[in-house]
Formats: C-alpha cells, sequence, structure tokens
C-alpha cells in the first residue's frame, strides 16, 4: 500500500513539474518595464536583442514590432531566464523560425565576449592582484575556465551555426547532425564549481567586498550560462532535429 502511495505521489509530482514547465510568467500585453521589475536578470537579456532601456511603459509586442523581432522567440527566452522551471511546450517550439534564434544565440555569443566575461574578469582579477601566490592559482583556472568557454562558443559559430544554415537550404549533410553537437555539448560546470570552490575555501580574506562581488558575479555568470545552454539543449535542438527529418 504504501508503495503505491509513493507512486501516485511521484506521477502526482512529476505532472506537477511537468504543468509548470510550459507556463509562460510573461505575455505580450504586458509592459516591457514590468518584466524588469520582475526579473531582474532580463537586463543581460534585453541588450542580445538589441534593446535598449528607456522604453517607458510600451507594451512587449510594440517593442518587439519597433526592433523586428520575433515575439514568440523574445518571449520563449525571458520566460526561460525568468522562471526556474519553465520550458517551452511543442507549440511554442514551431512559433519562430531557426533563423531567428541562431541571429539570438550569435548575438548573445558577442555580448559574452564582450561584455559579460570582461565584467566578470575585472571582479576576479581584483582578487588575484591582492591575494599573493593563491592568485596565480585562482588565475589559472579562471584563464582555464573561460577559455573553454570561448572554445565552447567557436565551436558552434564555426561548425553548428553554418550546418543549421546549410541544412535549410541545401538538405541534411552525411558528415555532421544535431545530435553529434548535443553529445559534445561541451560541460563547463566543473571547472567553474573549482574556481568558485578556491575563492571560497582558499583564498585569504584579504578584501571582502572584493571576493564577495567576485563570487557574486560567478554565480550571476555560472546561472546566465545555464539558461543559455538550456535554450540550446531544449529549444534549439529539438527543432533542428525535426528540420533534418523534413529535409533528409
Amino acid at each position: 500500500m504504501e508503495e503505491e502511495n509513493e507512486k501516485l505521489i511521484k506521477k502526482s509530482e512529476l505532472y506537477e513539474k511537468s504543468a509548470m514547465r510550459s507556463f509562460m510568467l510573461f505575455s505580450d500585453r504586458m509592459k516591457l518595464a514590468d518584466m524588469v521589475l520582475a526579473s531582474s536578470k532580463l537586463l543581460y537579456v534585453f541588450p542580445r536583442f538589441g534593446i535598449k532601456l528607456g522604453f517607458g511603459d510600451k507594451l512587449v509586442r510594440d517593442v518587439c514590432k519597433e526592433y523586428g523581432l520575433s515575439l514568440p522567440l523574445f518571449l520563449v527566452v525571458c520566460n526561460v531566464y525568468a522562471s526556474e522551471n519553465y520550458l517551452p511546450d511543442a507549440a511554442s517550439l514551431h512559433s519562430f523560425g531557426v533563423g531567428d534564434l541562431l541571429v539570438y544565440l550569435h548575438t548573445s555569443h558577442i555580448d559574452y565576449q564582450t561584455t559579460r566575461i570582461p565584467e566578470l574578469q575585472n571582479k576576479v582579477m581584483s582578487v588575484v592582484s591582492s591575494c599573493g601566490l593563491k592568485g596565480g592559482v585562482l588565475r589559472r583556472f579562471f584563464d582555464e575556465y573561460i577559455n573553454e568557454v570561448v572554445n565552447h562558443f567557436d565551436y558552434e559559430e564555426k561548425t553548428v551555426f553554418p550546418y543549421i544554415e546549410k541544412l535549410q537550404v541545401e538538405g541534411r549533410q552525411k558528415d555532421f547532425n544535431i545530435r553529434m553537437f548535443e553529445k559534445n555539448h561541451t560541460d563547463i560546470e566543473e571547472k567553474l564549481t573549482e574556481l568558485k570552490n578556491i575563492l571560497i575555501k582558499y583564498v585569504p580574506e584579504i578584501s571582502l567586498g572584493a571576493q564577495r562581488d567576485a563570487l557574486r558575479e560567478l554565480f550571476l555568470f555560472e546561472d546566465d550560462l545555464n539558461r543559455h545552454s538550456l535554450i540550446e539543449n531544449h529549444i534549439l535542438v529539438p527543432i533542428v532535429t525535426e528540420l533534418e527529418k523534413v529535409r533528409k
């Protein structure tokens, strides 16, 4: 009897979790400013769509129209960043084109390398410069981590994205498919965990403010990158998988 109850509880939990994952927090009738007030994480997302602050009381749909953006894609990405449980359903995945998604991902890579990584680097280097020999270890781990992130972006820009663009025109290629990308999708979380552990456990407290700022930025960057990967794994890969079936 207890086993049956446990199964029912687990089934209920799975159903509830599944229902939550397709629920959208934002809609096209909301004010863009209200979205930011609901989730400050969107301050990292808007620049990747080219949206600048100062939009007043404009509605989401009006801003998307003004910037020439795919409204469904914009809402999906914003909901991914703002909600811990959200994943788009099948209908949402068919509401925008893969080309729009590739533009967003490409712009995101540029933003990471020109803005987010330099911001993180400034915070970490402020700690490195003040903690002697242990600062060298911290710097080495940080450089290795950033190299892995950049190499990951480089692989996508030079291999994955061109494959998808060619797939739309010429059909499926024999030497590559999107599942190869999914299988080889670089796991860079372990290196970041080591980096955080060094800051927390082994770097002496020379400047609490600097260490706290560096750790806060590392956690924010980790969350940002995890959601970026979620978009690639759970949105890009399923869309391209369907495209491969059609473009055989």
